[in-house]
């Protein structure tokens, strides 16, 4: 694994509670308004059908939602698993932990595979996500944290990834000018495995950072 990649983790994996958002004058992250070729057949409706449902300021339709993604949460993107743990953060609070925690491996997992790193740009557009329950959840529960992180890590592992890995490409810079003609969107699979371990790895030493300077 290149020092670059190691890099990228390192910072990915450094904030595990709060609200971020981009810093004053930078540009809040968004997707290729109009890709290309490959980058156009990532279909990115039915994530943002299921958050906006997630969403619903009608309950009843709100809770069908979270059915279904309970139901197959394998086959959703990372970013439904964050809406997934704003919707659950009031009344199911470490169940919504939990998912923010599965969200996050793997959205950094995707990230890290992808060719083109200015797209870890879509972290930040997660990170904006989380909502102040979400956030005041972890930080009150700071002694339930790494029990959950550990959880998440082992489910991470043990399901597979049924969702179009490739989304998180469309916050690139390559995305948004390629013509679209790039046969490889995702660093050679070879070396997938050590990059997953890494994500692993990092992902539990900063829940326990996090759990040392909160106590």
């Amino acid at each position: 694994m290149t020092r670059s990649i190691i890099a990228t983790l390192g910072m990915m994996a450094a904030v595990i509670a709060g609200v971020s958002q981009p810093a004053l004058g930078q540009e809040k992250p968004t997707l290729a308004a109009n890709p290309r070729g490959v980058y156009a057949s990532i279909n990115m409706r039915p994530a943002q059908d299921m958050m906006y449902r997630l969403n619903a300021p009608y309950g009843s339709d709100k809770r069908l939602a979270v059915r279904e993604v309970l139901g197959k949460p394998t086959a959703v993107m990372p970013p439904v698993l964050y809406v997934l743990a704003d919707t659950l953060a009031e009344d199911h609070p470490e169940e919504a932990i939990f998912w923010y925690h599965v969200g996050r491996l793997r959205a950094v997992y995707d990230a890290l595979r992808c060719r083109d790193k200015s797209a870890s740009a879509g972290m930040l557009a997660l990170r904006a996500l989380i909502n102040k329950e979400l956030a005041n959840s972890q930080y009150y529960r700071r002694e339930r944290l790494l029990a959950i992180a550990k959880k998440a890590i082992e489910w991470d592992a043990q399901n597979d990834r049924s969702y179009d890995q490739r989304w998180i490409a469309l916050y690139g810079k390559v995305a948004a000018t390629s013509d679209g003609s790039d046969e490889n969107i995702f660093v050679p699979e070879a070396e997938w495995p050590a990059i997953l371990k890494h994500v692993h790895e990092a992902h539990l030493a900063a829940v326990e950072k996090f759990v040392a300077e909160k106590k």
